[in-house]
C-alpha cells in the first residue's frame, strides 16, 4: 500500500505542476522542463521515452548559524524567478543565500552553471548540494554505477541505500538515510550513472580544478514502517564553498545526460570532457611493459622485527623467478621499519647501511631481476627529527588549526601495539614546494641504490582540506588534489630526467593523479569477492565494474587481494581477465610466494599465459565487453584491442562447464587461442564456440577486419 502512495505522490506532484508556467528546453533527444517554482518537472530521454524527473527542487544548502554547524535550506522553500533567455533557462533564487543557475541544452546533455552568494549577516554557507534529482523516477532494475576504486555497481539501489546507509550515532537516520563518498579519492572519477541498459543517466561534475565533490544518494524519512518509512530516492553531488558573509562563488559546470545506451556511453562522455580540458597521459616505460608484476615484501616491520635480511634478497628473487615474477616491490628496507620513520628512512646500520643494501640489490638484478623501492608520498612520522624541525610547517591543518592525524597500528606476536597503537603521522600538504623537494630526494636515494623503479605510497589517495594559509593556497584548499596532481607531474618529470628508464608508481587510483605514473598500485576493497547471484542462470558476480579502466585504459594497475592459498584459481583468473598485473603480497607482505604453494603453482601457470598474450591483454586497451557478444550471459568475459587485433578473455568458476558462442563483428578470423584448466575452442572465423570448465580460463585472439 505504501508503494502505491509513493508513486501517487510523485505523479500528483508532477500533475500539480502542469497548472504552473513551464519553461522548456527541448530537441529531438531530450526534454528538460522547469516550472515557475523552480521544480524539475521533466528530464526525459525522448528517444527511449524515459522520464527521470520527480517534480521537486534542484538544490539544498547547508549553513552554519552560530554554534549550529549544519542547518538545511531546501530550494522549494526559497522564492525564485525563472525565465527563458534564448536557448537558456535562468533561475534566480532570493533570500540569505542567493543562487543563480544557468541551464543549457547540448544534444542529450543539460549543463548547469551555478553561482551562489552568502547575503546573510553572520552565517556561513558551508555546503551546496546540486543539482538534485529529488524523488528520481527509477525502474525496478535501474543499476547505480559508482566510481569507487576501479568501479562498482548496485543493482537494487533502494536495498543498498537503506540496508547500508544507517550510520548510528554519526548521522540523522531519523531524518534521512544517506550513502556517499568523496572525489577525488576514493571516488576515482567525478561521475556516476543510473543505468537501465537501453538508456542511462550520466551525472557529472565537469570541474578541471578537481575540487572536493561528494557523490550523494539519500532518502528522507516520511513515516510508516520498514523500508516504507522512507520516501523517494534523491541523487546529487555536493561542493563545499564555506562562504562567509558577502562572499560568492561560481561553481564549475555540472552535467546531467539522459542518453541512450548503458554506462559505457557515460564513460565516453567523461573521457571526452577530460581530454578537452586536463587529461594528458604520459606513456608507460618499457620496463613496466615487460613485467608481470612483483612480490611485495616488507624487510623490517613497524614493530622492529626483521622479516627478511638484505642478504636474503637472492632467496626472494629465486621464489619470484620460479613463479614468473621478475620484480621486488621492497618495503621496510630502512632502520625504523615499515610505516615508521617517514620521511627520514635511516640507513639500517645493523645490516651494513645503504652500501650493503646497494650490494644486495645488485645481486638481485644479476639475472634480470628488478627492484622498485618504496617510499610513502605523504605521511610524516611525528616521532622524527624532521617533524619536530620542519613537519609542522608543511603538514595539513584542520579548521581549528590542529593537524590531520593518521595512525597505522601494526603488531607482531603480541596485541598491545595493535590495540594501543605505535606510530602517529601527520600528512604533508601537496601545495608546499618543500614537500616536492623531499619526494625528489626519495628518487635520488633510489637511483643511488641502483634501483629500477621508485614507488610512492598513498599519492593517489585523497589529501584532506588544508586550512594553513602559509602554504599559499586558498583556505580551505578545496582544490588540493589539483596541487597534488601538479606535484606528481613535476615529480615524474624529475625522475625521467634523472634516470629515463626508471619506473615510477603510486598507490590508489585517482584520475588527476594516475595519469602521471607508470602504474597505479590498486586498492580494490575486495572487488574479487562475489556479490550475490545476479545472472539469469543464478551465477554469482563480483561487485567490480571496470569503469576506470574503460574510461582511462592507458592507466595500468595491479590486483591486491591474494595473500594466501585461498580461492586462488577463481581470483587469479579474474585478475588476468581484467588486465591487471600481479601483486603477490603473501601474508600481508610478510613472506615470499614459497610460503603459499597453491598460490605459487597457479601463479606460475598464469604468468606463462601473461607472457604469451602480453601484447594482446596486459599492454592493450580494455574495452569491457563491447567488442564481442556472448550467447551465454553466465559466462564472464572482457575484450581488449590493439591496432590490428581483438582479444576475448573468458572465465567461470561456478558450474561444471559453460558453453557459449562468441561473435566478434570487427574481426575477420581467429589467430590463436590459449588458456588454463578445462576449455575447448571450435571455429576459425569471427564466430567461435567455447566450452569452459570450472575454474577454466580461455583466451581468443582475432585479426581485425
Amino acid at each position: 500500500m505504501m508503494k502505491i502512495k509513493i508513486v501517487l505522490f510523485v505523479v500528483l506532484s508532477i500533475a500539480l505542476s502542469a497548472s504552473a508556467e513551464i519553461f522548456e528546453l527541448k530537441n529531438d533527444k531530450l526534454q528538460f522542463q522547469i516550472d515557475d517554482k523552480g521544480n524539475l518537472v521533466s528530464l526525459k530521454n525522448l528517444v527511449q521515452n524515459r522520464e527521470y524527473a520527480g517534480g521537486k527542487g534542484l538544490w539544498r544548502i547547508i549553513y552554519q548559524d552560530g554554534l549550529s554547524y549544519e542547518e538545511s535550506l531546501e530550494s522549494e522553500d526559497v522564492p525564485v524567478s525563472v525565465k527563458k533567455d534564448g536557448d537558456k533557462i535562468l533561475l534566480s533564487y532570493g533570500g540569505e543565500f542567493s543562487v543563480k543557475v544557468e541551464c543549457r541544452l547540448k544534444g542529450d546533455e543539460v549543463h548547469f552553471s551555478p553561482e551562489i552568494k552568502n547575503n546573510s549577516k553572520d552565517k556561513i554557507l558551508r555546503e551546496f548540494q546540486f543539482p538534485m534529482l529529488k524523488s528520481a523516477n527509477l525502474k525496478k532494475d535501474t543499476t547505480l554505477y559508482w566510481s569507487y576504486a576501479n568501479g562498482t555497481y548496485f543493482k537494487n539501489i533502494r536495498a543498498w541505500l537503506i540496508g547500508g546507509g544507517f550510520k548510528g550515532y554519526m548521522a540523522q537516520d531519523n531524518k534521512a538515510i544517506e550513502q556517499y563518498n568523496i572525489y577525488p579519492s576514493p571516488m576515482t572519477m567525478n561521475y556516476y550513472v543510473l543505468d537501465d541498459k537501453d538508456c542511462s543517466l550520466y551525472f557529472a561534475s565537469h570541474d578541471p580544478e578537481f575540487e572536493k565533490t561528494l557523490h550523494l544518494v539519500r532518502t528522507k524519512k516520511i513515516g510508516g514502517k520498514g523500508e516504507f518509512a522512507y520516501g523517494g530516492i534523491d541523487f546529487t553531488m555536493a561542493k563545499y564553498p564555506f562562504l562567509k558573509s558577502g562572499e560568492s562563488k561560481k561553481i564549475a559546470d555540472f552535467v546531467i545526460s539522459a542518453h541512450s545506451g548503458d554506462w559505457h556511453v557515460s564513460a565516453k562522455k567523461y573521457r571526452k570532457w577530460a581530454e578537452s580540458t586536463w587529461y594528458k597521459h604520459v606513456p608507460i616505460g618499457e620496463t613496466y611493459k615487460k613485467s608481470n608484476g612483483w612480490q611485495r615484501i616488507i624487510l623490517r616491520h613497524q614493530y622492529g622485527k626483521i622479516l627478511y635480511r638484505y642478504d636474503q634478497l637472492p632467496e626472494i628473487r629465486k621464489a619470484g623467478k620460479e613463479a614468473g615474477l621478475d620484480t621486488l616491490l621492497m618495503f621496510g628496507w630502512w632502520k625504523e621499519g615499515m610505516d615508521a620513520g617517514y620521511p627520514e628512512y635511516s640507513p639500517d646500520d645493523t645490516q651494513g647501511g645503504d652500501e650493503a643494501l646497494k650490494k644486495w640489490i645488485k645481486e638481485f638484478q644479476k639475472d634480470g631481476g628488478k627492484v622498485n623501492l618504496y617510499f610513502n608520498g605523504q605521511l610524516i612520522d611525528m616521532g622524527t627529527k624532521y617533524y619536530r624541525e620542519r613537519g609542522r610547517k608543511v603538514s595539513i591543518k584542520r579548521v581549528d588549526g590542529t593537524e590531520h592525524i593518521e595512525r597505522y597500528p601494526f603488531g607482531g606476536d603480541g596485541t598491545a601495539l595493535r590495540v594501543f597503537g605505535n606510530k602517529t603521522f601527520v600528512t604533508a600538504c601537496p601545495a608546499c614546494d618543500e614537500w616536492l623537494d623531499v619526494l625528489k630526494g626519495f628518487a635520488d636515494r633510489a637511483i643511488a641504490l641502483g634501483c629500477d623503479g621508485v614507488f610512492y605510497d598513498q599519492l593517489g589517495l585523497k589529501s584532506e582540506l588544508c586550512y594553513d594559509a602559509s602554504h599559499g593556497h586558498a583556505v580551505p584548499a578545496q582544490n588540493i588534489m589539483k596541487y597534488k596532481s601538479e606535484m606528481v607531474r613535476k615529480l615524474r618529470e624529475y625522475v625521467r630526467s634523472k634516470k629515463p628508464e626508471m619506473s615510477m608508481g603510486i598507490e590508489w587510483i585517482c584520475d588527476p593523479i594516475s595519469m602521471h605514473s607508470d602504474y597505479t598500485h590498486g586498492v580494490y576493497q575486495n572487488l574479487t569477492l562475489t556479490a550475490g547471484r545476479n545472472t539469469p542462470g543464478g551465477v554469482p558476480r563480483t561487485a567490480h565494474a571496470p569503469m576506470f579502466q574503460y574510461t582511462f585504459p592507458e592507466v595500468h594497475t595491479t590486483n591486491r587481494e591474494i595473500y594466501n592459498n585461498q580461492d586462488v584459481p577463481r581470483r587469479m583468473n579474474l585478475t588476468f581477465m581484467r588486465g591487471w598485473r600481479e601483486d603477490a603480497g603473501v601474508y600481508r607482505c610478510r613472506a615470499t610466494v614459497d610460503e603459499a604453494p597453491v598460490y605459487k603453482e597457479y601463479l606460475t601457470k598464469i604468468n606463462r599465459l601473461r607472457d604469451e598474450f602480453r601484447d594482446e591483454t596486459l599492454n592493450s586497451i580494455l574495452r569491457d565487453t563491447e567488442l564481442a557478444t556472448s550467447s551465454n550471459p553466465d559466462l564472464e568475459y572482457q575484450t581488449f584491442e590493439t591496432d590490428d587485433k581483438i582479444a576475448v578473455v573468458a572465465t567461470q568458476s561456478f558450474k561444471a562447464k559453460m558453453v557459449s558462442t562468441f561473435t566478434v563483428d570487427g574481426a575477420s578470423k581467429l589467430l590463436k587461442t590459449g588458456g588454463l584448466g578445462d576449455y575447448k575452442v571450435k571455429g576459425d572465423g569471427n564466430k567461435i564456440d567455447v566450452e569452459v570448465g570450472k575454474d577454466g580460463l580461455v583466451v581468443l585472439v582475432f585479426k581485425k577486419k
